[in-house]
């Protein structure tokens, strides 16, 4: 995880950051452990889903929910691409 930068950032702006910064190291971890990277993309849509809910412009709400909609569509891929395990007869 890159250090945050030294400017003084709005509590929206280290959120934004740190979402950045989890979806980046998700995607790291996609192919090494998929629980990890599931885990990382869920907490990033959940911190853009809590910033668009405070949103008062409609382009930066579409750029969250947004956002958060592809997360969650990762999700969903990464699931489905896992091993199941051997169902009994």
């Amino acid at each position: 995880m890159q250090a945050a930068p030294k400017a003084p950032m709005s509590r929206a702006q280290k959120l934004r950051w740190y979402a950045g910064q989890l979806m980046a190291e998700a995607a790291k971890e996609e192919k090494e452990s998929a629980e990890t990277a599931i885990s990382k993309y869920l907490q990033a849509a959940e911190i853009l889903l809590l910033l668009a809910k405070v949103e008062e412009n409609y382009t930066a709400w579409k750029y969250y929910a947004d956002t958060a909609a592809q997360c969650q569509q990762k999700v969903r891929s990464l699931i489905a691409l896992a091993p199941k395990p051997d169902s009994p007869v």
